[in-house]
């Protein structure tokens, strides 16, 4: 199935947490910076529910099995076994989908969105955010580096020592774990780097479609009813 697509070998996009702390930086990514806001714009903003609406293979959210349709708490843990993926929609035009042998915390709770991943992959179609001007709404943390958006299609894929991300179509805000490495990555069709953290230290390199591919990507905004348009960037 294309969701299958997302296995090692066949998806994409964002990064960053774990074995560095990252640096306040720049105040986008910075978890820091962006807590209290986020915390005070939370009390002000309508809660996004958070469901399953398609899973296979071996999936357990917060070690229980997941059950489709149920609401979810807004922080919580997934993990996927060699084969397993699932798919979930948060309010009615954001949706995620975590990849192939994959460890994530969602953290749904405040205005900024915010997934932890340990590992494996992760790729969000997200149409129904709060935005508002300089303001993020939606982070992704690896152990390489962060990345953050206010409405995009993105794919982070993600390992002890080496992050892939992937602005599959809109603009992506990144940093490495060290404050460092600050870029910009804007694409209506896929612009992809990699971080690599050897001895301490963060590499960038560009990367090619990996991971993912345009119908994985397209069959996600479906779960939504939505679709993507490849001649401009989502923003």
């Amino acid at each position: 199935m294309l969701e299958n697509s997302l296995m090692q070998g066949n998806k994409s996009v964002l990064f960053v947490l774990g074995a560095f702390a990252l640096v306040a930086l720049v105040p986008a990514c910075s978890p820091k910076k962006s807590a209290a806001p986020a915390q005070a714009a939370a009390s002000t903003q309508p809660t996004l529910v958070a469901k399953v609406v398609y899973f296979e293979g071996e999936v357990r959210i917060d070690g229980a099995a997941p059950e489709l349709g149920k609401e979810l708490p807004s922080k919580v843990t997934i993990e996927t076994g060699p084969s397993g993926s699932c798919d979930i929609v948060l309010g009615a035009k954001n949706a995620i989908r975590i990849s192939p042998s994959a460890i994530a915390q969602l953290d749904f709770s405040g205005i900024v969105k915010e997934v932890s991943l340990k590992k494996g992959g992760f790729a969000a179609v997200l149409r129904g955010l709060a935005k508002s001007e300089g303001s993020d709404t939606f982070r992704v943390v690896t152990a390489a580096a962060a990345a953050a958006v206010r409405g995009t299609c993105f794919c982070v894929w993600a390992d002890e020592g080496e992050t892939y991300v992937c602005a599959c179509n809109g603009a992506v805000r990144t940093i490495d774990a060290k404050g460092s490495n600050v870029l910009s990555l804007e694409s209506s069709h896929h612009l992809a780097k990699y971080y690599s953290v050897s001895g301490g230290v963060t590499s960038v390199r560009p990367a090619g479609l990996e991971h993912h591919d345009d119908a994985a990507v397209e069959s996600l905004a479906a779960r939504i009813g939505e679709t993507v348009d490849w001649t401009k960037e989502d923003r």
